[in-house]
């Protein structure tokens, strides 16, 4: 119980990328194993981010239960992303 939440790392195609609420960026990943899943990137580089042009990514993240409009999904939540 009070261990720390593990971090995870992977590479993942971005499929979409857009801001929510004023710094998040809202992501959907592609895994090379053709799975989707969707991201959240809180307080994001508005320098950096979004760019269409950044399409392969490697992130760290957390797992996370994401309750939208009653519907309940798993989602990234990423800690540091690094466009390749």
């Amino acid at each position: 119980q009070a261990f720390v939440e593990p971090v995870f790392e992977g590479v993942f195609r971005i499929v979409q990328q857009r801001l929510v609420g004023e710094k998040h960026l809202k992501l959907v990943f592609q895994h090379s194993s053709g799975l989707t899943l969707d991201g959240i990137y809180f307080n994001v580089d508005l320098s950096v981010w979004p760019d269409a042009s950044i399409t392969q990514v490697k992130a760290a993240f957390q797992l996370d239960i994401n309750e939208f409009r009653k519907q309940i999904n798993v989602q990234l939540l990423v800690k540091e992303l690094e466009p390749l």
